[in-house]
């Protein structure tokens, strides 16, 4: 009876001890890879003459369990001419200035924010994670 008692104790610290380990490497994954759990669910931009292009409207959902700043995007921009309407002629990497709380999905930069540069005989698209800042407590 006394070594069922032993047994059963050692399996059960060896559970914990494993869902311990199973934490500690989701942490690290969220703080090595926030592109994994950021997510722009929508997003509006918009270019004048002066060429600067002002993102706004951002709704991005935060699904780890850190809080990151600071996101960092990629955008795609696309012809809009008559001979290569679509055709992909460039790219512009920038940082959304946002903090993200931990399980969280908001609209952010609903006044806009600029943006690189770009030309209003452009399309956007494509807005990719690329990364952000963890905040740390």
């Amino acid at each position: 009876m006394k070594q069922v008692g032993i047994t059963v104790l050692l399996i059960f610290c060896l559970l914990c001890i494993n869902g311990r380990a199973e934490e500690a490497k989701n942490e690290n994954l969220m703080t090595k890879h926030p592109e994994w759990y950021i997510k722009v669910t929508d997003w509006s931009i918009y270019s004048v003459w002066s060429g600067v292009p002002i993102i706004h409207h951002v709704t991005i959902e935060n699904t780890s369990d850190v809080t990151y700043k600071d996101i960092k995007v990629r955008i795609c921009y696309y012809s809009t001419s008559i001979a290569n309407h679509g055709t992909r002629i460039g790219q512009e990497k920038g940082i959304l200035p946002v903090t993200l709380n931990p399980r969280s999905k908001e609209t952010y930069l609903k006044e806009g924010a600029p943006f690189g540069a770009g030309s209003s005989f452009m399309d956007f698209g494509n807005l990719e994670v690329l990364g952000a800042t963890t905040v740390l407590d």
